[in-house]
């Protein structure tokens, strides 16, 4: 929800008692709330124009192309419309996490996102350090602590068709001194679905360890 809650914040901290809601303005405060994005463009729609002083905006278009959240991970595409938006300005100080967010509303928020990701892009970010550092994270995390420790070596995702997608992991074991690391090669395939319009839900994983095929019943354990 990272997305989401760096919008929401960009647009609600514009909103002030003072009502200056114009797109610059838009456009400068969401810059200011990611790392880079190479094209920006905001409109905002609002009849009558004293509605800002009441924390109200008719709607709000948002294109943007190549725009980076986090280091080393690029979106390519953006896009975000609104439908009216019907903020208390009394609580729009302090905002920290989508929940404050949420309370400074005074309906629930209603609009379209479109995201797009492209191959290239997310594997170039699996490949960076800053990434990679929190894969190794989660994966040390992941695993039980009798559990022998695992190096990520490679990762690489494949986009497929039907909603699936493919992925390519080289794992290196740590072993004692004087030894040879014992080395993993998982080729994997799993689908996804998007519930709700906000979760992926990963089904139907199958996947190849060292030439040996994941039994189904584990596959299920690992997606429940």
């Amino acid at each position: 929800m990272e997305v989401l809650t760096i919008f929401l914040s960009g647009l609600i901290t514009i909103i002030s008692p003072l009502g200056v809601v114009v797109d610059s303005v838009v456009a400068g405060q969401l810059r200011s709330q990611v790392k880079s994005v190479e094209a920006l463009a905001v409109r905002v729609d609002n009849t009558p124009s004293y509605q800002p002083v009441a924390g109200k905006v008719d709607r709000i278009r948002i294109a943007s192309r190549g725009v980076e959240i986090i280091d080393d991970l690029r979106i390519d595409t953006l896009e975000v419309e609104t439908d009216p938006l019907d903020i208390n300005i009394n609580k729009i100080q302090n905002l920290s996490g989508l929940e404050s967010i949420q309370s400074s509303l005074n309906k629930p928020f209603q609009g379209g996102i479109r995201l797009v990701i492209k191959e290239d892009d997310l594997n170039f970010a699996l490949e960076s350090d800053s990434i990679r550092k929190q894969l190794q994270a989660l994966l040390d995390t992941i695993l039980p602590p009798e559990a022998p420790s695992f190096n990520i070596i490679k990762l690489k995702i494949n986009f497929m068709e039907k909603n699936r997608l493919a992925l390519e992991i080289e794992l290196e074991q740590n072993g004692e001194e004087g030894e040879a690391p014992t080395q993993l090669a998982i080729a994997a395939e799993v689908g996804f679905e998007i519930e709700q319009g906000k979760k992926i839900k990963l089904t139907d994983l199958s996947a190849i360890i060292n030439d040996r095929k994941l039994s189904p019943r584990f596959a299920n354990i690992l997606l429940a």
